[in-house]
């Protein structure tokens, strides 16, 4: 302990978590919003990654071919062993990686079949894709007989499905076997029929794509509800309360909006947990630019921008207030903004963007309590190795050797703790009292027997915290190194948090970015850029989605 600071590596673990870490958990519904298949089944099961991947190794080598490589390889060797699989005319399709475990496959016709020149040129895509997803469904059933290990329907989307949420690649094989750095293209439900050249052409289909279902939860379209409850939700522009329109009022589902600028080029967002900010490798429909996009399209038709940016992106499993611009020149300002003051230790400070979390932390031990509070209104500093895996290494002090890891510094400050009526909430069961046992389980996985005393924690407690400068994994790490790990952050010791609605799961994380404010810009004279003035913009969240739990917490006791 420095200066009443604990200094943790983060990459051990911090507390005692006999919950099943090194485990997935396999939970896959049944109600997809793309193919409107329903079904009432919701079950899931845990398996071990690792017995999972011993398994699946002897069909990893040629995923290892293609991703691991230094130096150009032959086109032939990335098709020895290939499954094969033959449609009429003698059309063959070639299929490698059905048993990897990251679930890419690479597929394509081969061009050394019998199949004539005309019959080659005139096999879409589209059908590729269906083989190798069909092929997929045989694979699962054999795991399902053979292992037990249960899978629903949209584990496997359709061909269709595939395009629609972005998870087929086209790749050039030629370009991918002498440079690794090969740029693919991402393929839409447009590019279905399409017939490209099979003799040098390869797709790359992630035919179990990430899923963030969390985002059909929410009208994108519609402001939140907060906004028209007093205190919850605020925007103010030039200290002037800005007031939901008629047409944006949210109907059966709650909005996402919370202020909408177009001459200017921004919106500010209520982001859920549990969906990314953009797309993924797998993924190009569930992210916050692509639905918010959707929404604008939907709305103002062809007419809508084309340009979506996040300046300040959030992480996944974050919540809260996100800054997305809809105009090349804001996006360009808030980045002018944030670059002028890099050279800066406290870049917070000097470019205008004042960003404060809310965020509920776990607490081993009730002096852990004191401890935190005395930590109030100073600059916390830690260095992070940003080149280092998630979780990355959080120390006290700089290392002196560099060949150790790119370190930069972190500062950020608690500005507050607890609330107006009390400081922390118990979640241990060894009180016996059911209060602090709903409460865990509310904010924990419910189907863990007694989820604080496995991850080893007592209490929980609501912090505000200022960052002046942004790092990666910044407040996650450097919450963990002060001996608080963020409720529901698996990797720095704050267990799982499991949210479950209409058929579907997904994680979340108790931290919210609860105050953004930055300077309103202006269009210069010539109306070609954007220009900082005066005017203060500013945004408030008052509740989280862990809020209503401690309000019933504290209304109980």
């Amino acid at each position: 302990t420095i200066n009443g600071i604990e200094e943790t590596n983060s990459r051990k673990k911090t507390i005692n978590q006999r919950q099943p870490n090194n485990q997935a958990f396999i939970f896959i519904m049944t109600q997809d919003p793309i193919s409107n298949n329903k079904s009432s089944n919701m079950t899931g099961r845990y398996l071990n990654p690792h017995r999972h991947n011993k398994e699946r190794s002897k069909s990893f080598d040629h995923q290892n071919l293609l991703r691991n490589r230094s130096q150009s390889i032959d086109k032939a060797s990335l098709w020895k062993g290939a499954l094969v699989k033959e449609l009429d005319n003698n059309v063959v399709v070639q299929m490698v990686g059905m048993d990897s475990p990251n679930h890419t496959v690479y597929a394509r016709v081969d061009p050394n079949c019998a199949a004539t020149a005309e019959c080659l040129k005139s096999v879409p895509l589209g059908k590729v894709i269906e083989v190798m997803v069909d092929e997929g469904w045989r694979h699962a059933v054999k795991d399902i007989l053979e292992k037990g290990v249960h899978v629903e329907n949209e584990t496997y989307p359709s061909a269709n499905e595939l395009l629609k949420l972005g998870s087929v690649w086209l790749v050039n094989e030629t370009g991918y076997c002498t440079d690794h750095n090969a740029k693919a293209r991402r393929l839409s439900e447009s590019d279905e029929m399409d017939t490209p050249d099979w003799k040098d052409m390869t797709l790359r289909v992630h035919y179990v794509p990430e899923r963030f279902f969390v985002a059909y939860e929410i009208d994108w379209s519609k402001y939140c509800k907060g906004l028209l409850l007093d205190g919850c939700t605020s925007a103010y522009i030039g200290g002037v309360k800005q007031h939901v329109p008629m047409t944006g009022l949210p109907d059966k589902k709650d909005g996402a909006l919370v202020y909408e600028n177009d001459e200017i080029g921004f919106a500010l967002l209520n982001k859920p947990g549990g969906m990314p900010t953009n797309s993924t490798k797998t993924n190009h429909a569930e992210d916050v630019a692509s639905m918010y996009g959707a929404a604008l399209k939907e709305r103002h038709g062809d007419k809508s921008t084309k340009h979506i940016s996040i300046p300040l992106r959030a992480e996944t499993e974050m919540n809260g207030l996100l800054l997305v611009s809809t105009k090349r020149e804001f996006c360009s300002y808030m980045h002018e903004q944030l670059d002028a003051a890099r050279g800066n230790d406290l870049v917070a400070e000097n470019c205008g963007v004042d960003k404060t979390y809310k965020c509920l932390v776990c607490i081993k031990h009730p002096s852990d309590i004191d401890r935190i509070e005395k930590l109030m209104n100073r600059d916390l500093t830690h260095w992070v190795n940003v080149k280092s895996a998630c979780p990355k290494t959080f120390t006290r002090t700089k290392p002196t050797n560099p060949k150790l890891g790119d370190w930069q510094k972190c500062v950020m400050r608690i500005t507050s703790i607890g609330d107006e009526k009390f400081r922390a909430a118990c979640v241990s069961s060894k009180y016996n009292d059911s209060n602090d046992y709903t409460l865990a389980h509310r904010l924990w996985d419910p189907r863990m027997e007694m989820p604080a005393e496995e991850l080893g924690v007592s209490y929980v407690m609501q912090v505000d915290v200022q960052l002046l400068t942004t790092k990666p994994h910044q407040i996650r790490g450097q919450l963990a190194a002060l001996g608080c790990p963020i409720v529901g952050d698996v990797a720095y010791g704050g267990g799982s948090c499991v949210m479950r609605m209409h058929h579907h799961m997904w994680q979340r994380m108790a931290v919210q970015l609860c105050h953004l404010e930055f300077n309103m810009p202006e269009w210069n004279e010539d109306k070609t850029a954007l220009v900082p003035t005066d005017k203060k913009c500013t945004f408030h969240l008052n509740t989280a989605w862990w809020t209503e739990y401690l309000n019933d917490y504290e209304r109980s006791v």
